[in-house]
This record gives structure tokens, sequence and C-alpha cells, in this order.
């Protein structure tokens, strides 16, 4: 929770403890090595018997008010500072008040932390002027922000996303799908990437396993896709062929699947921890994070450039964009020139704060903070910008499940781009058979062997790829007959019709009969029941109505009884068969007369027709 300014206490060799009893400083040396190893309880029991016998200990202070901050106990923190103020020196009581100040500045609470500064006078034990100036000046900014906000409204994104425990590090391709990390147990489970496509605002299909030859028994996570689709760089950390701790694959789409995990060389890996890649929309320029030598600082962004097949040596952004502490989490943005980066180098609202930058012909634009709401007191990492302008992302909940969010990006931040890739983008369509509109609509290629699932958009669009080896399409919409075309069918217009369900039209294809003055079913209407059947189950949206006739022989009441048995024949047969019944119900009507029913004498039908489509 508390960032840079929690320095651990350190005891300079030439200064001695402020205390005279020696076995009062070996307690307190007891005390810190406690600390360090993260015992807070019992060092806590220490310095408190050493304060009583030496209230005056300067150091002991220091280490009992660094003890309440790391345990979140701000109000005993705070009575340190109370009832020690008159005991210490300046400068140690000027520690306590930047420490107490930065502790609240990190969870938000800004005015708290400018009246702890405005009693603050150089020097401070063991915190240079820089860093308390950056504290101030982070301090007046975020209470600026909160003065005048950006409009933005958070959503978090529907089911059936985050139905995992940990899902973040979005990325997004240019017709509506996301490609993101998810993780188990959390977070002490195994990493894979997911991928979901969404047709409109709220409609998003099942997230799947990216792909067999991308996810392991290892950790895949931190991924990139281009906008077209083609190509994803990804994080994999100890692997048996890493160069270091975790490095860079790329994997590329071809043939309707993705080829095997490719380690990039050295020219992009080192023997240090590499992750969080961003690839330009074209899929030829890479940003990522490394904690490499030849940085400024600990995190750093790098970027390296595709050249034919290979990779150029990745070079370091310098200081237009990179800081001392930590730079990460790139994401470049569809014009290839506007970059959203994380820091917790530059005056922020605390934690990792999200800036921007444009690449311009002499270098980098001086880095501008996103500002409030978007930025707040806590960390902004893992941000993808979709071609539709939302902002992905994701954030944590006290039990430590962490969720996927996003919001509609202000126009101010990032332009709005028509992208033109080399190889054009190939889009198959559905539409409705009668009025001809586009549908969204879930559309799978059939393989001898396996089923890769697509959803079209709100313009009925969805992506097809450059060498297509399925033998059929399947296409499918509640409210609607499902589809199955061959592919050859399906290329002479690259449009798929579903036919809409129809209130009140029979949905047998066949008619169901029955021997005279019988209710049982016959042998050979098995086949079209189990047809039927199997449409019901499709198709819960329906509701069906199951209608019952006779002939006219005998009386009205006996023939009444008798469709209603036929009826629910019928019906008892369907239920055994779907094993539901709320969208199903069956009535008789009695006998019909023989030219109503194109049916031999003494046979009669039962017909089955939709009461009302649900869409």
């Amino acid at each position: 929770m508390i960032s840079f300014l929690l320095l651990t206490l350190t005891t300079l060799a030439q200064e001695e403890l402020h205390t005279r009893r020696s076995k009062l400083a070996e307690a307190y040396t007891e005390a810190k090595g406690l600390v360090d190893v993260g015992n807070l309880f019992k060092s806590e029991e220490i310095l408190k018997d050493i304060l009583k016998k030496d209230e005056s200990f300067d150091e002991a202070i220091l280490l009992l008010h660094e003890i309440h901050i790391k345990r979140d106990q701000p109000e005993r923190a705070n009575a340190i500072i109370s009832n020690y103020s008159k005991e210490v020196e300046p400068r140690f009581l000027n520690r306590l008040l930047v420490i107490q100040a930065n502790y609240h500045y990190q969870l938000g609470e800004y005015e708290q932390a400018r009246k702890l500064l405005s009693n603050v006078n150089s020097p401070v034990y063991q915190i240079g002027s820089e860093r308390v100036t950056f504290l101030k000046e982070s301090i007046e900014f975020s209470i600026k922000q909160l003065e005048r906000p950006l409009d933005v409204d958070f959503e978090k994104l529907p089911n059936p996303l985050n139905q995992f425990e940990q899902q973040y590090f979005p990325s997004a391709t240019v017709d509506g799908r996301i490609v993101f990390t998810i993780r188990d147990r959390l977070g002490r489970g195994d990493e894979d990437l997911y991928t979901s496509y969404y047709h409109n605002e709220s409609v998003w299909s099942e997230p799947v396993s990216l792909s067999d030859q991308i996810n392991s028994e290892r950790n895949e996570g931190a991924a990139s896709i281009s906008a077209d689709g083609r190509t994803l760089v990804f994080t994999s950390c100890n692997r048996p062929d890493n160069i270091g701790s975790c490095d860079l694959y790329v994997s590329y789409f071809r043939n309707d699947t993705w080829t095997k995990p490719l380690l990039f060389g050295p020219e992009v890996n080192s023997t240090e921890w590499d992750s969080q890649p961003s690839l330009t929309a074209n899929g030829k320029t890479l940003y990522f994070v490394s904690m490499r030598e030849g940085g400024l600082g600990k995190q750093d962004i790098w970027v390296s450039e595709k050249v034919g097949d290979n990779w150029s040596p990745a070079v370091n952004l310098g200081p237009e964009i990179n800081t001392v502490e930590d730079d990460c989490s790139p994401f470049i943005y569809l014009d290839g020139k506007t970059l959203i980066f994380s820091t917790r180098g530059r005056v922020g609202m605390g934690g990792y704060d999200l800036f921007k930058s444009i690449r311009q012909e002499r270098g980098w634009t001086r880095p501008e903070n996103l500002g409030s709401p978007i930025n707040n007191a806590f960390d902004q990492i893992g941000y993808c910008i979709s071609a539709d302008q939302w902002a992905y992302f994701s954030s944590s909940n006290a039990t430590g499940r962490i969720f996927l969010q996003r919001f509609k990006v202000p126009d101010q931040i990032v332009p709005n781009v028509k992208l033109k890739f080399e190889e054009p983008l190939a889009y198959g369509r559905v539409v409705d058979a009668v009025s001809l509109e586009p549908l969204s609509a879930d559309v799978f290629f059939i393989y001898d062997s396996d089923t890769i699932s697509r959803l079209s958009n709100e313009n009925g669009q969805f992506l097809l790829t450059e060498e297509l080896n399925y033998s059929q399409l399947l296409a499918m919409k509640r409210g609607y007959r499902n589809s199955v075309l061959s592919k050859q069918k399906f290329l002479s217009d690259s449009t798929i019709r579903l036919q809409p369900f129809q209130e009140g039209e029979s949905l047998l294809q066949e008619p169901i009969l029955f021997d005279f003055d019988s209710y049982k079913l016959r042998e050979e209407v098995y086949r079209e029941l189990d047809r039927l059947a199997a449409l019901v189950s499709e198709h819960p949206e329906l509701q069906i109505e199951i209608q019952g006739y006779t002939d006219s022989v005998g009386s009205s009441e006996y023939n009444q009884t008798l469709s209603e048995k036929r009826a629910k024949s019928v019906y008892d047969y369907l239920v055994r068969k779907i094993g539901r019944t709320e969208n199903l119900s069956y009535q008789g009507y009695g006998e019909i007369l023989q030219n109503d029913l194109d049916l031999p004498l003494n046979d009669r039908k039962v017909t089955i027709i939709t009461r009302t489509v649900v869409r």
C-alpha cells in the first residue's frame, strides 16, 4: 500500500543511536531485525518496552511508527506522532510527518496528507528533499484533479465474462474480440490465455481457452494481440527454453489456428524479466517492459521493430518516457503514435498512474497524466483501447478477485482511427432471411476434428481468415432456425441467412398420425418426434403448444377427450426426451372435418405450433 516514501530505517555507521543505554540499543537492533523478517508483533512488544524506559529514543519511535503503518493502523501511527512530537529531534519528527502524509496520499486522503506536510520543515531524516517535494506536488495535483474530473463511467463486464477468480491484462482486436489472462486460486494457480467476442455493448461469447498450442502447464499471460487478430505476443515464465525468468513469445494465426509459439531471441528477450507486450495494429512494432541492464531505473519500457522475418535489437524509450522508478504496462494505440503507459515516477494521484505521450519525428511529447477518475490513489496497470474507443482494464476487490471492466474513452485522449491493413480483412455476414437485416449470431467453423467459434457484430459481420480449411459453417441465434452451410455454398456470397420462427407456424416436417380411436404413438413417428425434441432443446426461447385432433366419428365429448390424450402422448414423449416442461404445453381441439386436413380417413394428426417466439 505504501510506496516509494516508506523507506526501511537504516542505521548509519557513523551515527550513534539516540540512547545512552547499551541494553536498549541491543534491544532496538533485535527489534529492527524482526521487522526486516516480517515479525511485526514481537518487534512491537520490544519497542514498547524500550520506550517505557527511554521515551526519547528517536530511532525506536520511528520504527514503532513504521510498524503501525505497515499494519494499516493509521490511528496508532498518528498517536505516535502526538505522543512523542516533543521528544524527537525535528528531522525525526519531519520523517514521521512525511511517512504519515504518504500513507494518507496512497489512500486518496489528499487533504489529510496536505495538512501533515504543511508542518514539515527541512531536513527530513533519511528522505531527500526532492522526494518530499515530489510528494507535495503529487498531493496538490491530486486535489486539483478531483475538482475537475473527466466525464467517465466505469462498468463491470457482464456474464459470461468475469467467471474466473482473476482475469486481467486484456487486449482487443478490431473485430470485437478480447484476449486476456485468467488465473485461479486467487493468484496461486496457473495462468492461461482466454478469448471472448462481443457483438454489441452487452452480449459476449463464452470465454474459451485461446489455443492448446499456446496454453500449457506453465504460466502464459500478459498478452497483446494485433488489431487484425493475426499476431500474438505473450509472456511465459520458466519454460525450458527461456532466456530469463519470464520471456516473450510470438505466435501467428494461420490456417484458422495459432502456430507453435516462437521464443524471441536475445534481440528482444534478456536474462532478466521481460513482459507486458503491446503490438502496433499491423503487428510490426513491439513495446514491452524489461528489468534488464541499460535502463533508467527498475522497470523500463523498450521497443523492437520487425524487419522482414526478424526483430531489431530492443531500444530503451529513454528519459522522455522512462524514469528512475517503475515504468510499465505500455499500450500503443491503433494510430501507432499514441502511447498509454503506467508509471509511479511522475507526479500523480498515487500508485501507478496512466500517462499519454505521442511519438513525433523528433521524439515523444511530454507525458500527460490522464487525470481523475481514470487515475486514482491505486494502481492503474494493464489497459487497452479498442477500435470503438472502449478502454478495457481490471480491478480487484477486498477478497483478491480481479474483474474486467471498461469505460468509454473521452475524445481528447485518443483520436478516432480508421485502420488500413496491408492484407485486407475479409468478413462474412449473417442476416435475417426475411427482412435481410444484419444479425448478431454465433458462427462456428466446422473442421474434421475441431470447431472454432466466432460472433458476428451488430452489423452482422464476422472475421474470416486468410486460409479457410473448414468444411461447414453453423450459425445460431435465439428466435431463428439454425443454419448449416457448406463452405462452397457460403463462399458464393459470404452470407448466412437465418430463418426466423413465426408465431403460429408448425414445427413438424411430417404429420403425427394415430390409429383409429387410439392415442398410442406409432413406431414410425419416433424419428419425427426425436427431430422435434432436438429442435426444442436447441431453442428454449420458443413456447410450444401441442394441438391434438380427431375425426368426426363419435360424439363431440368423446372426440374432445381423445384429442387431449393424443396431444398429451406427444407432450409426454417430448418431456422424457428433453427433460423440461417450462416451454411446452398441450391442448385437445376435438374433431376436425376431413376437408380441413389432407389425411387418410380415420387417421388424424397432432399439429404442433409455436405460440410465442422470444428473441
